[in-house]
C-alpha cells in the first residue's frame, strides 16, 4: 500500500500506517506534490506495483483499489468527518475497514494461514496369500527293493488348490541313467519311469516356511532291453501300479518362488511291473514292492 499525506507528521495518516501494517500490508509513505493532480499521483503509484493508494488528509480519507493482476482502478472511496481530534481514530478505522473488505483479508491480525490437513490415514497392507497354482522342478534319487540299484531321477509336478487347502497334484518322475543288470545268457539295461497324481493337502501360508502333503496312485513303467551270448536283442517294457505318499517343506524366496525338498514313499504290492525277456531260458526282472525318494528343487506360483 502507498500512504500519501501532506506532511510527514500527519496524526491521520500515523493512525493509518499503524493500522495497515497490523493487517499485514508493506506501507509506503510519500508527500503530496501539490503541484501534480491526486490521480495522476494515484496512477503512478499503481503503476509501481501497489495495491492500494490510500490519501489521508486532514479531516478525509480516500483510496483507491486496484484490480488484482493489472494497473487499472477497480473501486475508489472517500470518506469525510469533522474536524476533532477524537474523530481521527474513527476515520482511521472506518477506512481500514473498507480497506479489509475490499482486498478479501478476513483478519486484522494479518493474512489467514490455512489450516493444516493431515494427510489420510495408509490402510495396512494385507499379507500376500499363496497363489492357487504351483509348478515345481526338481531332482533327486529313487532306492527300491528290487533288483534294480539306486538311480537319479528327474521330476515335474503341477499342484491346483480347489478349495481351502484341499486340491489336486501330477506328478511325474524319469530316470536320468539307466540300470546293468547280469542275467543269464546276457545283460540288460533297464530303467523306471512314474507318472500319475493324487490329492493335495497345502495350508495356506503367510510367512516364508511352508508345508503340503499329498497321496495317490502312479503308472510305474519298467524298460528293459539287452543282449544274449548269441548277439540277438531283445527288449521289452511292462506297466505296473504303485501307491504312493509324500510330504514336502518349502521356503519362499519371493512372492513367485520357492525351493522346496520333497520326501516320496510308496509301494507296487498290488501290481508289481514284471518283466520277462527270453534270453537263454528266460528272465524276469522286477522293480521293488517298497520304494522311497527324496527331491529337492524350485517351484514357481502363479
Amino acid at each position: 500500500m502507498v500512504l500519501l499525506s501532506l506532511t510527514t507528521d500527519d496524526p491521520l495518516a500515523g493512525r493509518l500506517a499503524a493500522e495497515l501494517e497490523a493487517l499485514g500490508l508493506n506501507v509506503s509513505r510519500a508527500l503530496i506534490d501539490p503541484n501534480v493532480p491526486i490521480e495522476e499521483l494515484v496512477r503512478q503509484a499503481i503503476a509501481g506495483g501497489a495495491r492500494g493508494v490510500v490519501v489521508a488528509d486532514g479531516r478525509r480519507t480516500e483510496f483507491w483499489v486496484a484490480e488484482e493482476g493489472s494497473d487499472r482502478v477497480a473501486m475508489r472511496q472517500e470518506l469525510e468527518i469533522e474536524i476533532s481530534p477524537s474523530m481521527e481514530s474513527v476515520l482511521s478505522l472506518r477506512t481500514v475497514e473498507f480497506l479489509r473488505v475490499s482486498l478479501g483479508l478476513t483478519s486484522r491480525s494479518g493474512p489467514e494461514t490455512p489450516p493444516v490437513v493431515p494427510p489420510p490415514p495408509i490402510a495396512p497392507r494385507p499379507p500376500e496369500l499363496e497363489k492357487r497354482m504351483g509348478l515345481g522342478l526338481s531332482a533327486g534319487v529313487i532306492g527300491s527293493t528290487g533288483r534294480l540299484p539306486p538311480y537319479a531321477t528327474a521330476s515335474a509336478s503341477l499342484r491346483v488348490r480347489i478349495a481351502g487347502p484341499a486340491g489336486l497334484e501330477l506328478r511325474g518322475l524319469l530316470p536320468l541313467t539307466t540300470q546293468h543288470l547280469d542275467a543269464p545268457g546276457g545283460q540288460l539295461d533297464a530303467s523306471v519311469w512314474l507318472g500319475g497324481g493324487g490329492l493335495l493337502f497345502a495350508p495356506r501360508t503367510t510367512g516364508r516356511l511352508g508345508f503340503d502333503a499329498g497321496a495317490g496312485a502312479l503308472a510305474a513303467v519298467v524298460w528293459a532291453s539287452g543282449t544274449n551270448t548269441d548277439t540277438n536283442s531283445r527288449s521289452g517294457h511292462t506297466v505296473g501300479l504303485a501307491l504312493y505318499g509324500r510330504a514336502a517343506g518349502r521356503v519362499r524366496l519371493s512372492p513367485s518362488w520357492s525351493v522346496r525338498l520333497d520326501v516320496l514313499a510308496g509301494s507296487t504290492a498290488l501290481r508289481p511291473p514284471t518283466l520277462e525277456i527270453g534270453m537263454g531260458g528266460g528272465v524276469i526282472t522286477r522293480w521293488g514292492v517298497g520304494f522311497v525318494a527324496g527331491l529337492a528343487g524350485a517351484e514357481g506360483t502363479f
